[in-house]
């Protein structure tokens, strides 16, 4: 019997809201749905056709159900830049799985608060628009302008 395997990316989010002391506040975590197009994009950085990529993580406040064909998020509010925070390997159920981490936190800005819903990671590739890798959509989560929020992404390979 031939060897059988089978590659699926999956990602989770951790979200979490801190006061200005670094005091927890709120934390949600929620699965996402990985992009078409975020597919694609890993096919072409692994077959050399696109390089240089730099990765960001918006937020959102609508809260339509992610889709595959989805290509940004449904109502963009906000972004940071992210950063590969971790690199592991992990045996699941007898398989190895890479688990890159991705982080991006922003900062507590004293503005309005933010009723958000939904989040993504977008990876820009030079003199190209951002590609929607992943979609996520959770219960309303509201960022008060006092609130710093870091979201943090498990990436699973």
């Amino acid at each position: 019997m031939g060897m059988t395997e089978h590659h699926s990316t999956s990602g989770r989010l951790t979200l979490e809201l801190h006061d200005a002391a670094g005091r927890l506040v709120a934390r949600r975590r929620a699965d996402n749905l990985i992009t078409t197009a975020g597919r694609r994009l890993l096919a072409q950085l692994f077959t050399g056709q696109a390089q240089g990529p730099a990765l960001a993580i918006a937020v959102g406040s609508a809260a339509t159900a992610p889709k595959p064909e989805d290509s940004a998020l449904g109502s963009r509010v906000d972004a940071a830049p992210a950063a590969i925070t971790k690199m592991d390997v992990l045996v699941q159920d007898g398989v190895p799985r890479v688990l890159a981490s991705v982080s991006a936190t922003f900062p507590a800005g004293g503005g309005a608060a933010q009723a958000l819903q939904e989040a993504g990671i977008e990876i820009t590739l030079p003199g190209q628009a951002p590609v929607l890798y992943n979609h996520v959509s959770f219960p309303v989560i509201t960022r008060a302008g006092n609130l710093a929020m870091t979201l943090t992404w498990e990436v699973y390979f």
